[in-house]
C-alpha cells in the first residue's frame, strides 16, 4: 500500500512540474469582459532607478547631541515645574525652580573667596611696592602674590559652580534651570515637591527636528550597504543611511546601520518601522508594483497583458520591497501587467 501511495506521489509531482513548465511563457486567453468581471487591474513596468538591497525592521531614535538634558547642579527640593512633556520651548526660558541649602553654602563660599581675594591682593600690592623700595624682601612679595594668586583660583571655581548650567540664582535661596536652547520638551522627571540629586537630570528636550533611524544590518548584507544609499520607511518616506558597523554582535550576528530621515514625516523617536535600503538599479531593469510578481514553482514571474489575453513571463527578481519590486530578465518599460487578480490567472493557467 505504502509503494502505491509513493508512486501516486510522485506522478502528481512529475505532473505539477510539467504544469509549471508549460505555464512559464505560455499565453492565457483573456477576453475583456473577463478583465473587467474578475477585477484585474493593469499597471505599466516602469524604468527602475533603484533597486532593493534589504528589508529590515527599524526604529526611530533622534540624532546623537541633539537630545539635552538639564541637570541641576544643587541637590535640593522642587519649588515648580514650568514646562510639560512635548511643550516647545525658546532659549533662556524658565524649566523648573529648585530650593537648595547647598546653593545657599555656595554661595557664602564664594562671598567669602572673593573677600579673601580682596585681602591677599592689597597685601601682595603692597609688599610688591615695599619690595620695589628696597623696604621689603622681594621673597615676601613674591609669597603674597603667590597667595593672592591661590585665592583667584578658589574664587574662580567657586564661580564656575554658581554659573554652572547657567542658572539663574534668585534671593531667597532657589534657583531657576533655563532652557539653553530652543527645543521641545521630551521628559520632565520630577515634579514640585520632589527632592532632586546633584547633577541629577531634571529636564531632557530635544533641539532638532531631524530624525535618525536604527536597524540591525545581518551578516550577510556587511559590505554591500553603504554610506549614502537610500532608505525608504514603509509609509514611503525617504532618507539615507549615515554609517554602517563593521564589528558583528556575537549574539545577534550583526551589525548596527543608523540612518537619517527628514522631521518632516510625523514619526516619533521610539516608533517601531520597517525600512529599505536601496541602490543604484542597473540600466536594463523595470519597477513594477510587489504584488505583481507571483512565484510558479521556483520562478518568479509577471502575467504581462498581450493581444488576446496574458502571457506569463519569467523574470528575475534584483530587489524587492512591501511596494515595489525591481526586475529584469525580458520585461521592458511601458509594458502593461497584472497587479490584481493573480490567483484567478493562476487557475486558468491549471485549467488550461
Amino acid at each position: 500500500m505504502s509503494s502505491i501511495k509513493c508512486l501516486t506521489a510522485t506522478a502528481a509531482f512529475i505532473a505539477l512540474v510539467g504544469v509549471l513548465k508549460a505555464a512559464l511563457g505560455a499565453e492565457i486567453a483573456v477576453s475583456q469582459a473577463q478583465i473587467e468581471r474578475l477585477e484585474i487591474r493593469l499597471e505599466e513596468a516602469r524604468p527602475a532607478f533603484e533597486e532593493a538591497i534589504a528589508l529590515l525592521p527599524g526604529t526611530i531614535i533622534p540624532p546623537m547631541n541633539s537630545r539635552i538634558a538639564v541637570p541641576a547642579p544643587f541637590a535640593g527640593t522642587v519649588v515648580s515645574v514650568e514646562v510639560l512633556p512635548g511643550q516647545t520651548v525658546e532659549q533662556g526660558r524658565t524649566l523648573m525652580t529648585i530650593a537648595s541649602r547647598e546653593l545657599v553654602e555656595t554661595l557664602s563660599q564664594f562671598h567669602q573667596a572673593e573677600a579673601n581675594l580682596a585681602a591677599a591682593t592689597a597685601v601682595a600690592e603692597r609688599y610688591r611696592g615695599l619690595a620695589e623700595k628696597n623696604i621689603a624682601s622681594p621673597t615676601r612679595a613674591a609669597e603674597t602674590e603667590a597667595q593672592r594668586t591661590g585665592l583667584a583660583a578658589v574664587v574662580e571655581a567657586h564661580r564656575r559652580l554658581v554659573t554652572l548650567g547657567h542658572i539663574k540664582t534668585n534671593p531667597d535661596g532657589s534657583y531657576d534651570l533655563v532652557a539653553q536652547q530652543a527645543g521641545r520638551i521630551v521628559e520632565a522627571n520630577v515634579a514640585p515637591g520632589a527632592s532632586i540629586g546633584a547633577m541629577q537630570a531634571a529636564v531632557v528636550f530635544d533641539t532638532s527636528d531631524e530624525l535618525w533611524v536604527e536597524a540591525q544590518l545581518p551578516a550577510s548584507l556587511v559590505g554591500k550597504v553603504h554610506p549614502g544609499d537610500s532608505i525608504t520607511l514603509e509609509d514611503g518616506t525617504r532618507g539615507k543611511v549615515l554609517s554602517v558597523g563593521h564589528t558583528l554582535d556575537p549574539k545577534t550576528r550583526s551589525t548596527t546601520l543608523t540612518g537619517t530621515i527628514p522631521g518632516s514625516a510625523g514619526l516619533v523617536p521610539g516608533q517601531m518601522m520597517t525600512l529599505s535600503i536601496h541602490r543604484q538599479a542597473a540600466v536594463s531593469s523595470v519597477e513594477v508594483p510587489a504584488q505583481a510578481v507571483v512565484w510558479l514553482g521556483a520562478t518568479p514571474s509577471v502575467f504581462v497583458r498581450t493581444e488576446t489575453g496574458f502571457a506569463v513571463q519569467p523574470v528575475v527578481l534584483m530587489g524587492k520591497t512591501l511596494r515595489a519590486a525591481t526586475i529584469g530578465g525580458g520585461l521592458t518599460a511601458g509594458q502593461k501587467i497584472a497587479v490584481s487578480g493573480l490567483a484567478q490567472l493562476e487557475n486558468m493557467i491549471g485549467a488550461e
